[in-house]
């Protein structure tokens, strides 16, 4: 019998009724940290939740492939089409396709794009007013990093509302569909639609590019030949949905952790320079993606146990993130926390090529909001999407009153 309830680590209306399953990652670490577990309508798997397991195999890409998918998903859904993306490729051919948009994600490239950013958190804190009460999520966290990708790609602001609903869509269905085949036909629909749009945006681009990176996926080759019809969509839907769902997860979660922590708010707001660090703690403490998915190609040994050829293997992020071997008081936020081998982002071949935007962008907006705060506190219960992978907050409500914006500058 298990030591834990393994549905605690599944099921997405757990997650979202009970947050985290920090309580069972612990007792994992500490009494069985690589461990098969089963739950009912679900494949087996093999939960990994020591950071040195974690990284260990995340930097093993021929032996734990992405290839089979990265998700664990329901029996029910087990024979459903995974479109080939950047995420579920593996060595050789992952690299080359990740060379594709790399050079945009470096820290010289980020720079042009610095003012955006800056620019984008300062006017959504501009937007709340000097005092009210909101949905912080639907607010702030789900515009800010829409509208730093679509700048990136080059789309009008306009587009962003139907880019906001495909990343709904996608991370919510869950919760969204009434039936297992209301979840299939949501799918097809989504994908539809995003087909019809992102196929016009990848035909405009090809007949007059521009300096975006849009244009950079539509005339993009990939072993001498043009990027695959199939394999252009997958980019553009993995840049559009991973790039806002896993910021709007820690700038959400940030707040939250602040909010729970008033002192930890005010020494940030006092004190900017923290900012660097600031952003690499929320995004350990939050841990916006919980796990990733690789396949096993062949027998491996862990710690006791041998993984077999084909299993299914959960590397829990969120765990990995709160190891007492690792991380000193794991389950504080230490806002000025060194060293921080975090692996929020992944690691290894798979680490989040847009880590450094992501993590620009969580300080940013961070940094211009509690340094504009006089007051806040929450105005209702936090809830969270009915999902296993990206569990991020639905609903932030909050009661403030801040700081006029030339009085905060001064100060700080």
């Amino acid at each position: 019998m298990s030591i834990v309830d393994a549905r605690r680590f599944v099921d997405p209306d757990a997650y979202k009724s009970l947050g985290y399953p920090h309580p069972e990652w612990a007792r994992l670490r500490r009494q069985a940290p690589v461990e098969r577990l089963a739950v009912d309508g679900w494949p087996a798997f093999w939960a990994v939740t020591k950071h040195r397991d974690v990284v260990a195999l995340s930097c093993q890409p021929s032996l734990f492939v992405n290839a089979p998918g990265i998700a664990l998903e329901r029996d029910s859904r087990q024979s459903a089409h995974q479109m080939r993306s950047i995420i579920n490729m593996d060595p050789p051919e992952h690299a080359e396709y990740r060379a594709v948009t790399a050079p945009w994600f470096t820290t010289a490239a980020l720079a042009r794009i610095d003012d955006v950013v800056t620019e984008t958190a300062r006017r959504l804190v501009d937007g709340l007013g000097l005092e009210g009460e909101c949905d912080f999520v639907e607010r702030v966290a789900a515009r800010y990093p829409l509208h730093v990708v679509a700048t990136l790609l080059g789309v009008p602001e306009s587009d962003e509302p139907f880019l906001m609903e495909v990343t709904r869509e996608i991370f919510e269905r869950e919760e969204i569909a009434q039936s297992e085949a209301d979840y299939a036909g949501r799918n097809r629909e989504m994908f539809f639609e995003f087909y019809s749009y992102f196929s016009r945006l990848m035909e405009d681009r090809r007949s007059r590019p521009r300096d975006d990176l849009a244009t950079t996926i539509a005339t993009a080759r990939i072993g001498g030949c043009p990027m695959g019809r199939m394999e252009t969509l997958a980019y553009g839907l993995v840049t559009v949905t991973a790039g806002h769902e896993t910021t709007r997860g820690s700038v959400a979660g940030g707040l939250l952790a602040l909010l729970e922590r008033p002192e930890a708010m005010a020494r940030w707001a006092a004190d900017p320079s923290l900012t660097a660090t600031a952003a690499d703690e929320v995004l350990r403490f939050v841990s916006p993606v919980v796990y990733m998915m690789r396949t096993a190609t062949q027998d491996y040994p862990l710690q006791d146990r041998i993984i077999r050829a084909g299993d299914r293997v959960l590397l829990f992020y969120a765990s990995a993130n709160r190891d007492e071997e690792v991380f000193p008081d794991p389950d504080e936020l230490g806002l000025a926390r060194r060293p921080n081998p975090y692996v929020a982002l992944g690691v290894g071949e798979h680490a989040c090529l847009g880590g450094r935007l992501a993590r620009r962008m969580t300080g940013a907006l961070l940094e211009e909001l509690v340094g504009r705060v006089e007051w806040m506190e929450l105005a209702g219960p936090p809830q969270r999407v009915a999902a296993n992978m990206i569990p991020s907050l639905a609903s932030l409500p909050i009661r403030y009153r801040m700081k006029r914006p030339a009085e905060s500058r001064r100060v700080r």
